[in-house]
């Protein structure tokens, strides 16, 4: 965003400070939601601020500029027939520089649908972090959670294991778990490139029009909280370990899936209800 904003800057005032008016006007020159709008400015401010301390007279675009609400856009949730799709159609991708690119995708997909994990996560994994004997996932930590162990399910060991083997035999020299042509790591534009071609005709049913590979994480945890909703024991424990699970620093990170899922609201409504109706007789 800060390039783009350069460019901008660069054709519109040259040599000129940075003003509110001029983040504003870079801001807006697409249409878009007032959180993504906001979401530009935010760039755009933490940038004036270094500034001034160089020029006095740069502008700070002030907060709160958009009147953005402060909510996450409600994610896609996949259905079980859309991800079967999605990976069937793994099969029709052309072998563009390399025959292992459906059998990639396949995998790489199918990993991020089973687990939750971060789509960065999943392109950094290596060879050494999958461990089929003991059946778990070693993911390494980012700049947004901890590093941690995850198990597999046998279904999900024996693809990665399958895969790793047909890859290896291609690229012997290669750590990194999941590759592009010649070898080298698999890179998140061409995986979403490759998505948007593999969902082209699912219709978003979040607050965008299209799903994201990232969806799959929420679909993920989502549909566990659902389950455990409607189970009749507790949950809260169950939510502390999914946010370890998930690799989240903070709790409410996962109170958001809680927040999705209407299902999970409404059973905790119905046994509160109930609650309160055996305390008053």
């Amino acid at each position: 965003m800060l390039r783009s904003f350069a460019g901008f800057a660069e054709r519109s005032a040259p040599g000129r400070p940075v003003t509110t008016a001029m983040a504003l006007a870079w801001a807006l020159r697409r249409p878009a939601l007032p959180i993504t709008v906001s979401g530009r400015l935010s760039a755009i401010r933490c940038f004036a601020r270094f500034c001034a301390g160089f020029d006095p007279s740069t502008e700070v675009p002030p907060v709160h500029l958009t009147h953005a609400p402060h909510s996450r856009r409600a994610p896609h949730i996949f259905s079980k027939a859309e991800v079967r799709l999605i990976l069937r159609r793994t099969a029709e991708l052309e072998r563009w520089r390399t025959n292992l690119r459906p059998l990639t995708y396949r995998t790489f997909i199918g990993l991020l649908a089973c687990t939750g994990l971060r789509t960065c996560e999943a392109l950094r994994l290596r060879d050494d972090d999958f461990d089929p004997g003991l059946r778990v996932l070693r993911v390494p930590p980012t700049k947004s959670g901890p590093g941690r162990t995850i198990p597999l399910h046998p279904t999900a060991v024996h693809a990665l294991a399958s895969f790793q083997h047909v890859r290896q035999a291609r690229y012997p020299f290669t750590r990194t778990f999941f590759t592009g042509p010649w070898g080298r790591p698999l890179q998140l534009c061409a995986a979403d490139w490759t998505f948007r071609r593999l969902a082209r005709d699912i219709r978003g049913n979040g607050a965008r029009p299209r799903p994201r590979l990232y969806d799959f994480r929420h679909s993920f945890a989502t549909k566990l909280v659902s389950h455990w909703a409607r189970q009749s024991v507790p949950i809260a424990h169950r939510l502390v370990l999914l946010s370890r699970y998930l690799g989240h620093q903070y709790f409410h990170d996962t109170y958001w899936y809680v927040q999705q899922e209407k299902t999970a609201l409404n059973a905790a409504a119905t046994r509160f209800e109930r609650y309160r109706q055996t305390r008053s007789s």
